[in-house]
């Protein structure tokens, strides 16, 4: 039998399922990915440990190079920040992104957005929800919180394309390729929103970088244009790409598992709420994060050296059978509902995770409201959940009544 290149590795899982490969490594416990260079760690109990004690385990911005800072937008981006300065960031962002600011988000933003975005398709009876509402969605309420044209498609798909690269960078391998493209994109990306945060500094607005550019001086008092791009940048792209994913994920669930259409209709909050968690833990966007450890340690029995790169598998640890009954399943009655990894652990946990829950709620409550009998095309091809760093199942053809034919 001849080798199958990478069939050892974490690149094994390329565009196919990779649960299976997830299960296999979970079962051997921490074990070092020669093509990967670094140890994979399967289990929730571990990936929680190394995401949640940075004293131990640091995030690999910490050592960030000129090449790294120019492709995240800045020095003044939140995953770069390290210590005393991410913590104060990262504090203030989650005050931007509560419980109940989202909910004037959703009324102001989302709900419009989405109600705009079915508008476009609901008379058809088909749709590729991939493509026309969960691609659509996140990036259109970020650019809206902006206060720039979320009705302007080129402007969407711009920014959607080139955070694309930037994240294909962000996952992979780093090669000269991948790294020219995500320079090449950064470029980009800082052209359309520099003259857009420049403006809101000399005339602000009723929009979140004008709230920045007034709130900021607080966290930093030598606050830059080049400072609120990286800032502004990784909203939205936390904001947005990884959101993209999880609305898919959400909508083939509800697709494809029997009944569940009916419970959620159903169930109201509580139903809907378990669902949206559900889908986070079952098919988070974000497969595994990176650190790397600031000392000789033992992980799992395992002896991990200083410096030694350490690939948390969230993904896998999400179905460990250890921490979850019945890991595979999709169950609306589990408890702790959200003690999952989806949106990291620790210092560095997802500060959007609010604004996320909210878009995948109101746009599978609009789904069940106006796509009557909903259900995938059995014509065209099957949702598949591909590609590497970030998954999610695409394409999404479905069929449903249009209002018309009812």
């Amino acid at each position: 039998m001849s080798h199958q290149p990478h069939q050892d590795s974490l690149l094994a899982t390329v565009d196919v399922d990779p649960y299976p490969f997830y299960d296999d490594r979970r079962a051997q416990g921490v074990v070092w990915d020669p093509e990967m260079q670094g140890w994979l760690v399967t289990s929730f109990e571990l990936c929680k440990f190394v995401e949640s004690r940075e004293d131990l385990f640091r995030h690999p911005y910490a050592d960030a190079d000129e090449t790294l800072t120019f492709i995240k937008g800045g020095r003044r981006n939140i995953t770069i920040l390290q210590g005393e300065e991410h913590g104060r960031m990262h504090r203030y962002l989650f005050k931007l992104f509560t419980p109940v600011a989202v909910k004037s988000y959703a009324a102001d933003h989302v709900l419009p957005i989405l109600d705009y975005l079915f508008d476009r398709f609901a008379e058809r009876g088909s749709a590729d929800l991939a493509f026309e509402l969960a691609d659509q969605l996140p990036p259109r309420v970020l650019v809206s919180l902006f206060g720039m044209d979320w009705r302007d498609d080129a402007l969407v798909d711009a920014m959607l394309r080139l955070h694309g690269v930037v994240m294909h960078w962000i996952g992979g391998t780093k090669d000269a390729a991948s790294t020219a493209a995500a320079e090449a994109a950064a470029s980009e990306l800082n052209e359309l929103l520099l003259p857009v945060i420049r403006a809101r500094r000399e005339q602000p607005g009723n929009d979140l970088i004008s709230r920045l550019w007034a709130e900021a001086p607080a966290l930093f008092d030598d606050i830059s244009d080049q400072d609120m791009l990286s800032i502004c940048r990784e909203l939205f792209l936390g904001g947005s790409d990884t959101s993209v994913h999880a609305i898919a994920n959400a909508i083939y669930l509800l697709l494809t598992e029997d009944g569940l259409k009916a419970r959620i209709a159903g169930g109201g909050d509580k139903a809907m709420a378990a669902f949206v968690e559900e889908v986070m833990r079952l098919y988070g966007s974000v497969q595994h994060r990176f650190r790397l450890a600031n000392q000789d340690i033992e992980l799992g029995g395992v002896a991990i050296a200083r410096n030694d790169r350490v690939i948390a598998i969230n993904a896998a640890a999400n179905r460990d059978p250890e921490r979850f009954a019945d890991p595979g399943a999709l169950d609306l009655d589990r408890s702790a509902v959200r003690d999952h990894l989806a949106f990291n652990a620790g210092p560095r946990a997802c500060v959007g995770s609010s604004l996320a829950r909210s878009e995948i709620r109101e746009a599978v409550a609009m789904v069940l409201d106006r796509l009557a009998n909903v259900r995938l095309d059995p014509t065209k091809p099957a949702p598949r959940f591909a590609s590497f760093y970030v998954r999610s199942f695409r394409p999404l053809h479905v069929l449903f009544d249009a209002p018309g034919a009812r």
